[in-house]
């Protein structure tokens, strides 16, 4: 079986974005539109295309850098994953053999490690381990194993309503007697109340900035990302940025509430509102994010709690690498 591999240059960016969109694994974040936010993207780009019989098969969104005098080869530095992704046509056979193509190419390009991260399986449109496996095969090791939770939206409103945790319950009937929620285009209003969560509870800022996101949306299109906003007295005291990656799933991306009104619960009624939207438009999942840190060995399990507290259940996000 012959399998080639390219480098990708411009002049492959609409087959590439093409294949993202018709794929079994891709989302508007393995979109080049999505990627090239990022100066550093593009300035660091070492993504592949792969062909059989002069057929595209798969993509991997990448990166090349320079870390602790190693080279490293990345699938995805920048994002929440990268991943192989792939058409119905890869089986066992060429998913081993696009990981040798990529182990071939790191050695060529004097690479010491190689990091692959793929996408969540709830992003996938069909059960489909064979990459995974073959990257196992080929002597990937384990980097880190994180755990996202999500809501399973296939349920049913009803259903789903009902497998939420008492306190859970109340504080969302606590919190609808004082907030309102909606879709609506207050991102920037949204985006000081972000950083100050992050900054007092993390002391982190968010990994976009404003700027970035309204990027993002001009290069992908708002049907990818939406804001949910809760109101109290038409005041703005939380929100949800959401990211619609493919036709299953919804991805929170952001979720922030303004202290001063953090004993009405808007984050409850948000996520409840979010549930009850997605059922609506036909999704399949709801994903609520991790709580984990430092690759997965540090647990929030007061934050865990709060996610599993709406019915949500967890689905791991792995990295795998190779050292060379």
């Amino acid at each position: 079986m012959q399998l080639d591999k390219t480098r990708y240059t411009e002049d492959y960016r609409e087959q590439w974005e093409s294949f993202v969109k018709s794929s079994m694994n891709g989302t508007f974040l393995h979109a080049k539109a999505f990627y090239d936010h990022n100066p550093k993207n593009i300035e660091e780009d070492h993504s592949l295309l792969f062909f059989k019989k002069g057929k595209l098969i798969a993509l991997l969104p990448a990166i090349a850098y320079q870390r602790d005098g190693k080279r490293v080869f990345h699938s995805f530095g920048r994002s929440t994953y990268g991943g192989i992704i792939i058409n119905d046509k890869v089986g066992i056979d060429e998913a081993i053999g696009i990981i040798d193509l990529i182990i071939e190419e790191s050695k060529e390009n004097n690479i010491n490690e190689i990091v692959i991260r793929n996408p969540f399986r709830i992003f996938y449109s069909t059960i489909h381990d064979a990459t995974d496996y073959a990257l196992w095969y080929r002597d990937f090791k384990l980097k880190g194993r994180e755990l996202e939770i999500y809501i399973d939206l296939r349920k049913g409103i009803e259903a789903i309503r009902k497998r939420y945790e008492n306190g859970t319950r109340y504080n969302i009937k606590k919190a609808w007697k004082f907030v309102t929620v909606k879709e609506s285009n207050d991102i920037d209003l949204f985006w000081p109340i972000l950083e100050a969560n992050l900054a007092v509870k993390h002391g982190q800022k968010p990994v976009h900035s404003l700027a970035e996101i309204h990027h993002i949306i001009e290069m992908v299109g708002s049907e990818y990302v939406k804001f949910f906003g809760a109101y109290c007295n038409g005041i703005l005291a939380g929100g949800c940025l959401v990211f619609v990656c493919g036709k299953k799933a919804l991805h929170a991306q952001y979720i922030g509430q303004d202290s001063v009104y953090q004993e009405f619960r808007p984050i409850n009624a948000i996520i409840d509102y979010v549930i009850e939207w997605g059922t609506e438009h036909g999704y399949d999942y709801f994903n609520l994010g991790t709580a984990n840190e430092d690759g997965g060995r540090t647990i929030n399990n007061g934050l865990f709690h709060f996610k599993e507290g709406f019915g949500g259940q967890g689905v791991l996000r792995e990295t795998m690498h190779l050292i060379l």
